[in-house]
């Protein structure tokens, strides 16, 4: 029909209608969309499966290296957002549920987990650490090399060489690759692993204390058969002067052969402390005539760089006191658990967190916490241990599984509570090289030639990854945490030789790489 010959007055009925359909549809999609918008800004989202509008999660991560991929359900998200206060990505928007989060870099291993998001929360995890697929080694000329320690500055290590009949130890300076000093001792071996005794740098790199032992031959009690030599074992203790290239013999100079655990004064220059005859004794090694016995009855012993504390026989009581033996010892501890048995290595983080290791091999721990005081037992047939730097974490092992105990809440997620234990990993075949990486959220380890990172964080399961395949069978190591190096013992041209890696990845400083000195 011709529009010309509707009578104007429904013309204008018709237009009415068209304006109030297009009002009250523009007004039905504001209704509509408007909440939608305000919900989706506070963080809501529609959850299709439910039919309803759920508050949104939130996965929060910093990583090293620090640019990464970022993976939900095996698709990259492009809605990562990095805060620069922090360094950490935050990936907003997500509908409560279970998710594989997987993180990723061009020449790295792969971190993944099954993460929960839940409705106004965020998942957080602050301590992803990828390691390299592959790792270029600084080489050291260090033929033959045993075992080394690393000097307190990072400046130089101590390396032992030894033969069928002597010992030798080298001075080696790790930024120039020069040797500094070569020191031979016929005779005499490296202390053996029972001793549980370490060459020892001297706070400013003065001195460094070397246990040695050798076998002696002596001859057998006269009711034994004519001729029969009996074995004995005798120890020692030599102080090196790498500045001077000098060294003389502990022992000797003290004119006594009873001598253990020797550490260095962590104040004075010429000091060390020492055990002798259940006895704990200071000493000045430049003058012997002034030395003080610091306590009698003495089981073990530690230092801090204000305090002494040692364990005093028969109860094993702890004690601390000043450095130079003077003033009142003051009693840590008032009791001690059942059991335990005397020889023992002490621990001292402070005077609320002590370890104790006992002869057996029992590992039990004195802890003042936030709220209560423990005095336990944690385990059997320990191998070794290691206070974190902050010392809210105790690392311990046997040859086959490791695990940590909490000396304080742990608020940063995963949440831990105090005097709680985690058990972080377990192999059939023996583990070695165990210490905590640089964060102290990760534990540096080997199997066999293998050497390994894992991650304390147990959401889903711990991501362990490799960081160095070896040609030795049972290659030994030792990460540097102020370096950020881990060093190791490997074959090159069928001897022994030091390697060093730089990890974990060096990180920006206002926005500027720092290159790894080598």
């Amino acid at each position: 029909m011709d529009k010309t010959a509707i009578p104007s007055y429904y013309r204008d009925i018709m237009e009415k209608i068209h304006r109030a359909i297009f009002f009250w549809t523009l007004t039905l999609i504001f209704i509509i969309i408007t909440p939608a918008i305000v919900l989706y800004a506070r963080g809501f989202r529609f959850d299709f499966n439910r039919g309803v509008f759920v508050h949104s999660g939130t996965i929060s991560i910093q990583s090293n290296p620090q640019e990464v991929k970022i993976s939900i359900n095996g698709k990259e998200s492009d809605s990562k957002t990095l805060n620069q206060i922090n360094k950490s990505y935050n990936i907003s928007g997500l509908i409560p549920d279970t998710y594989d989060l997987s993180v990723s870099a061009d020449g790295y291993q792969t971190w993944n987990k099954k993460v929960e998001v839940h409705s106004g929360q965020a998942s957080e995890f602050w301590n992803i650490v990828l390691a390299k697929n592959n790792y270029t080694k600084t080489t050291y000329d260090t033929p033959g090399i045993g075992k080394f320690f690393i000097s307190p500055k990072n400046k130089s290590i101590i390396y032992t060489r030894e033969n069928e009949d002597s010992l030798n130890t080298d001075i080696f300076n790790i930024q120039t690759k020069q040797s500094t000093g070569t020191f031979n001792f016929p005779g005499w071996r490296f202390i053996a692993e029972s001793r549980r005794e370490n060459i020892e740098w001297s706070p400013n790199e003065d001195y460094i204390a070397v246990p040695v032992e050798k076998t002696i031959l002596e001859n057998a009690e006269p009711e034994t058969v004519s001729g029969l030599k009996k074995e004995t074992i005798q120890y020692a203790y030599f102080i090196l002067d790498p500045n001077k290239n000098t060294s003389f013999n502990l022992n000797d100079l003290l004119e006594n052969s009873d001598i253990n655990y020797v550490r260095w004064d962590p104040k004075d220059k010429n000091y060390l402390f020492y055990l002798s005859k259940n006895a704990l004794y200071r000493t000045n090694i430049n003058n012997v005539s002034d030395t003080v016995t610091i306590a009698q009855d003495v089981s073990s012993f530690d230092l801090s760089r204000t305090n002494a504390y040692y364990a005093q026989m028969p109860h094993e009581l702890v004690y601390k006191t000043n450095l130079d033996g003077s003033g009142e010892p003051i009693q840590i501890t008032n009791d001690f658990p059942e059991g335990i048995t005397r020889n023992f290595r002490l621990v001292a983080y402070d005077d609320t967190r002590i370890a104790f290791l006992t002869q057996n091999k029992d590992l039990y721990i004195f802890n003042d916490g936030e709220f209560d005081l423990y005095s336990k037992k944690l385990g059997s047939d320990i191998e070794g241990l290691q206070f974190s730097d902050d010392g809210k974490k105790l690392l311990y092992w046997t040859k086959n599984a490791m695990s940590v105990y909490y000396l304080r809440n742990w608020n940063v997620a995963p949440v831990r509570s105090e005097n709680s234990i985690e058990d972080i990993t377990r192999y059939s075949d023996e583990i070695r090289n165990i210490q905590w990486s640089k964060d102290y959220e990760h534990i540096i380890f080997s199997i066999g030639s293998q050497i390994k990172i894992i991650e304390l964080d147990p959401t889903d399961h711990r991501n362990s990854m490799d960081l160095l395949k070896t040609d030795s069978d049972l290659p030994l190591a030792g990460y540097d945490h102020a370096q950020e190096r881990l060093y190791l013992v490997d074959i090159k041209d069928s001897s022994t030789n030091l390697f060093s890696i730089v990890f974990p990845e060096p990180t920006p400083i206002l926005g500027i790489y720092t290159p790894a000195n080598e």
